[in-house]
């Protein structure tokens, strides 16, 4: 027969302490000695204890469990945000549930039934697909909440990059090595990010004094290769001449990397490119690609630390965090001769 799992009183037996001691020792509590906190511990160990999160729902009206909803988990970008967000939900003694919308607004709200029925303690959410509706979700169930890489209603806090900044010193930059006709690759035209991206690439080219404006979206929500892929063939189809290009997230970006190759183009002599976000193969390619970083592990961070304040009910202002991003040169710029 299986064994029957470890309770509160077997370790506090075990331990020769009080089951108020073992609870104190399990939840972190102060107010324990490191001896006898040492002690409970190796019988924990030893018996395999494993807290009830039954009874622990019932003794601190918590469950113990916080939702991660998130666009698409196979976005290289949103699932990097999404494991460190883990990893520090974690060290708050919480699990996370993943609830990948898959860019389908129909997932995304039968996600919300765990805020609408209260199966959770909190919800972060990075990049929602109907993010309206999300907000009047968790406004009408009062559900602590902090948004990732969205600017939201001053009601809800919410962590981002600056994309307008971002964007902006992509495009400066372009312009400053000489370039005049630049074009720009952006998300889908629908998303808030994308609308910010936008205005940080139009506001440099107006600062400059600038007239060429060329923006080519992807039919989808898409961000990915093909998106970057179809967007540049169709920029080169128009015979538009542009010496530069700067696309709103880093695999459009070495997606038209293949589709100036499939030209006879060359990286950077003939096009330059400046991609967004900074993943891991954007230092790897040929030629390795100039990009804007986003400052992910802060993001995370401060969204979890920023989610528990309100959790425990400490008092905190909605604060809308706006971090900084940083412009890494690389291979695929250089000056327009």
């Amino acid at each position: 027969m299986p064994q029957k799992p470890a309770t509160m009183r077997d370790v506090a037996n075990k331990a020769g302490v009080s089951i108020q001691t073992v609870s104190a020792v399990v939840n972190g509590k102060d107010g324990i000695s490191q001896q006898t906190r040492n002690r409970v511990l190796d019988v924990v160990k030893q018996l395999n204890y494993k807290r009830d999160p039954i009874a622990r729902s019932m003794r601190t009206g918590q469950t113990g469990l916080v939702g991660l909803l998130i666009q698409d988990i196979t976005n290289p970008i949103l699932s990097k945000i999404a494991s460190q967000v883990d990893a520090l939900v974690s060290a708050e003694d919480h699990n996370v549930v993943l609830c990948n919308a898959s860019s389908e607004p129909d997932r995304e709200r039968a996600y919300l039934e765990l805020v609408e029925n209260r199966l959770i303690d909190g919800l972060i959410v990075v990049n929602a697909v109907d993010q309206a509706h999300t907000l009047a979700v968790l406004e009408k169930t009062a559900t602590p909440a902090v948004f990732i890489d969205s600017l939201t209603r001053p009601s809800v806090p919410s962590v981002s990059t600056d994309d307008v900044r971002g964007a902006y010193l992509a495009t400066q930059y372009l312009i400053e090595q000489g370039h005049q006709r630049i074009a720009h690759i952006s998300g889908a035209t629908a998303l808030e990010i994308t609308q910010r991206r936008i205005r940080g690439y139009t506001q440099a080219l107006s600062d400059y004094g600038l007239t060429f404006h060329r923006v080519v979206s992807p039919e989808s929500t898409r961000w990915d290769y093909k998106a970057g892929y179809e967007a540049m063939r169709q920029i080169l189809a128009e015979d538009q001449v542009v010496t530069a290009v700067f696309a709103a997230g880093d695999e459009m970006a070495l997606g038209a990397y293949r589709a100036l190759f499939e030209c006879g183009l060359s990286i950077p002599g003939d096009v330059a490119i400046v991609g967004f976000d900074d993943i891991e193969a954007a230092a790897y390619a040929t030629p390795s690609l100039t990009t804007i970083r986003q400052p992910f592990a802060e993001m995370a961070s401060r969204a979890v630390s920023l989610l528990f304040q309100i959790i425990r009910g400490q008092p905190s202002e909605p604060v809308q965090i706006m971090l900084d991003p940083e412009l890494i040169l690389r291979e695929s710029t250089a000056a327009n001769s």
